[in-house]
């Protein structure tokens, strides 16, 4: 009888460790410097590209992120880390056929993601939340999201600041700064929000957020209907506002080289 239950245990132990270890499989990155992956965000969009740098698991989102039930990095869609110059590999296109009947990627919540580096620099990037104060990993970094743009397709970027948030600014305001016009908010100086025209012709241009506090991070914004209707935000240190159609043009020629969808 003792026997018996010193076998159930032992079997019970090993069931619980084997789970264990299928769970920790599960919270790998799943892909590799290196890798080809092709992820569909819709039938204009479908992203193929070699992964760059790996992001490694930050202290802050070990407990929200790293050891969570609904934790799942083989969902999460980050392409990597690559100089704001980068020249990736252009994949042929696929046929219209192939690129409706493929599935949309599934994702972790978090969107499409990448990031870019200013200046030569070079940092291990980390899975801060782009939402946090601290998402960046060091001042040259620039972290971009792409996600589908569900909201009023007719509405773009430029449309959207004109029509909703130029409400809360003041006009007489206006500064013009390296190809930005920044508003300051009228209840109070001290916080701006702006505009960027794109240097891409398909894309109105990019709205910028401010903050008083000028150790948080800048963030951006692009609704924009080109490939189908997408969203980009892009957030990067607040001394990079003068190089902000630089990043624009960067990410929109990235997205270009990486679609091998045919669907105009």
């Amino acid at each position: 009888m003792k026997l018996s239950t010193l076998s159930s245990l032992v079997i019970i132990t090993l069931s619980l460790f084997q789970i264990s270890c299928m769970q920790q499989d599960k919270k790998q990155d799943p892909y590799k410097e290196g890798d080809i992956v092709t992820w569909k965000i819709n039938d204009h969009l479908i992203l193929k590209a070699k992964v760059g740098q790996r992001r490694e698991h930050s202290l802050e989102n070990h407990s929200k992120r790293g050891e969570g039930e609904f934790y799942r990095p083989q969902y999460e869609r980050y392409i990597g880390q690559f100089p704001i110059d980068y020249q990736p590999t252009r994949f042929d296109k696929i046929s219209e056929e192939k690129a409706t009947e493929m599935p949309i990627s599934k994702t972790s919540g978090g969107g499409y993601e990448f990031n870019l580096m200013l200046n030569g620099s070079w940092v291990q990037a980390s899975d801060r939340s782009v939402v946090s104060d601290e998402t960046l990993d060091d001042g040259d970094q620039v972290k971009v999201v792409v996600n589908p743009y569900r909201g009023l397709k007719q509405i773009n970027s430029k449309q959207f600041f004109d029509l909703r948030l130029m409400e809360e600014l003041n006009v007489n305001s206006a500064e013009v700064v390296d190809g930005i016009t920044c508003y300051r908010f009228r209840d109070g100086p001290s916080h701006q929000r702006c505009f960027g025209h794109s240097l891409n012709e398909a894309v109105s241009g990019f709205d910028i957020y401010v903050s008083k506090d000028t150790s948080y991070r800048l963030s951006a914004e692009s609704l924009e209907s080109i490939y189908g209707g997408i969203k980009v935000n892009w957030y990067t240190d607040q001394t990079n506002i003068a190089r902000a159609q630089e990043i624009d043009t960067a990410i929109w020629r990235l997205l270009n080289i990486w679609n091998i969808s045919p669907i105009e």
